[in-house]
């Protein structure tokens, strides 16, 4: 599939979807195994491949299929799992370096694939997709993966020009969007319904948090730098603000993001937030949430997982789901993982293989349903009878009808693509932090907007308004 269809899949996303906001159910009962692919699988034998991922459940998945891969390839794979940190600083220098230690990354979103793949660092898979060798394309049909998701992961590298432009360098198998939760007992004890806007969370958050005191946090959302693209990006875009214009000006002062900063972080999270929210990133506030210390909480879609295992969790069967946003919109951003290609590696053609298998119908529903690796981005997953048998009953079948409602109508990429999203998000956390602790949102903003468009006018990228 060449890069003009991926760009028209994109685009005519929206008319594609049905159902479960994706596509035909004939695919449930027809997911073939490699073994139908009209490929050598063992074309390779005998070689090394070395993935390098930060320490996630993609990760984790990834080892858990090795040995099958192996099996059926002849080809050895290493898997070496680390701490994000340190998986940032080593990707950075293996990717710089003409004689790589690593043949595959965990490509983690775009702050990934829009920082390495512009610059030639990751390969670009459209040589992989059209060699008839390597990719047999009726099995692997791309068409099956959410032309969102897919679009997400690609980018042409011109400042201002949106998600869905350019090569893609990576065919995602596990997504993430966003919706809130809410233990069901709460709700009923005090006579409230789950919340769809951010001032309903408000006006709900206050009454748990003054009926329950010191023993349960009203609501929560991720904080650290982690409150900039698992809360507020989704939520500026609700209520009608954007990151960067198209000329790569801050926007982040605008009415309509004062408004947002003042309403999550001084109206909801300081007076009936968590405890630590400052510091709290996605495993604390998800460890958190299962042992039943917030009333409502907002974050990626597949921490159900946790909440529903009545062996780590609390709260297992007691929890609702559903999409928030502003009255208007329940946007959510649509994240994702998946195997890039280190394009100095000489077992590049090796390593698509593995990035194609890991990332094909059959291994993708063996991972959801046996694995619990949510959410998968093929169609066919979702409408297999497994997939809806496992998940269709959380919340009373509320997880799956949000997880939906993302999939078809909501979900898309949110930033505006740019080779220093960890800048920027590290100014604009910051700024939030300050919000949070009693600043003046339209001082902080002006502030985070000035510093965020200097960055942008060092790389060369902004056009002034």
């Amino acid at each position: 599939m060449t890069r003009d269809n991926i760009c028209r899949q994109f685009l005519a996303g929206l008319a594609v979807v049905t159902g479960l906001g994706l596509a035909s159910t004939a695919w449930a009962q027809d997911i073939v195994g490699p073994e139908g692919a009209n490929i050598d699988w063992r074309q390779f034998e005998g070689t090394t491949l070395r993935f390098l991922g930060g320490q996630h459940p993609a990760s984790a998945a990834l080892q858990s299929v090795v040995a099958d891969f192996e099996q059926l390839t002849g080809i050895k794979v290493e898997v070496e799992q680390i701490s994000w940190d340190a998986y940032f600083q080593k990707v950075q220098l293996d990717l710089s370096s003409p004689d790589p230690q690593y043949d595959m990354f965990l490509a983690n979103g775009g702050d990934f694939d829009w920082l390495y793949g512009p610059t030639g660092s990751i390969s670009n898979i459209d040589q992989f997709l059209n060699d008839p060798k390597l990719t047999d394309l009726d099995w692997y049909d791309l068409d099956d993966v959410d032309s969102k998701v897919l679009a997400a992961a690609s980018w042409d590298g011109q400042p201002g020009h949106p998600a869905g432009t350019g090569n893609t360098y990576v065919v995602p198998f596990m997504s993430e969007s966003y919706m809130i939760a809410a233990r069901q007992s709460i709700l009923d004890k005090y006579g409230l319904t789950l919340p769809s806007t951010l001032e309903e969370v408000r006006d709900a958050a206050k009454t748990i948090q003054e009926g329950e005191g010191d023993a349960m946090a009203g609501f929560a959302a991720r904080g650290g730098v982690g409150v900039v693209n698992a809360a507020l990006i989704n939520f500026l875009i609700n209520y009608g603000a954007v990151d960067l214009d198209s000329g790569m000006n801050s926007q982040l002062a605008s009415p309509e993001s004062v408004y947002v900063h003042n309403l999550l972080l001084n109206e909801i999270l300081q007076p009936y937030g968590p405890q630590g929210w400052l510091t709290m990133e996605w495993t604390d506030l998800r460890n958190r949430a299962a042992q039943g210390e917030f009333g409502m909480w907002y974050d990626a879609d597949w921490f159900a997982v946790g909440y529903e295992d009545p062996e780590q969790s609390r709260v297992a069967g007691d929890v609702v789901y559903g999409n928030l946003g502003s009255a208007e919109s329940k946007f959510a951003d649509y994240y994702y993982f998946g195997l890039a290609i280190n394009d100095h590696s000489p077992r590049k053609q090796a390593a698509w293989l593995l990035a194609q298998y890991f990332s094909s119908k059959p291994v993708m529903l063996k991972l959801a349903v046996e694995k619990n690796l949510l959410m998968p981005s093929r169609a066919s997953v979702y409408e297999a009878p497994e997939f809806a048998e496992k998940y269709g009953k959380w919340g009373n079948g509320t997880w799956i009808e949000a997880a939906k409602a993302n999939l078809s109508q909501w979900s898309k990429p949110a930033f505006m693509p740019a080779d220093q999203q960890g800048a920027i998000k590290n100014v604009w956390a910051a700024g939030a932090h300050q919000i949070y602790e009693g600043a003046d949102p339209q001082t902080v903003l002006d502030g985070v907007a000035a510093d965020i468009n200097a960055l942008m006018d060092r790389a060369g990228y902004r056009k002034a308004q």
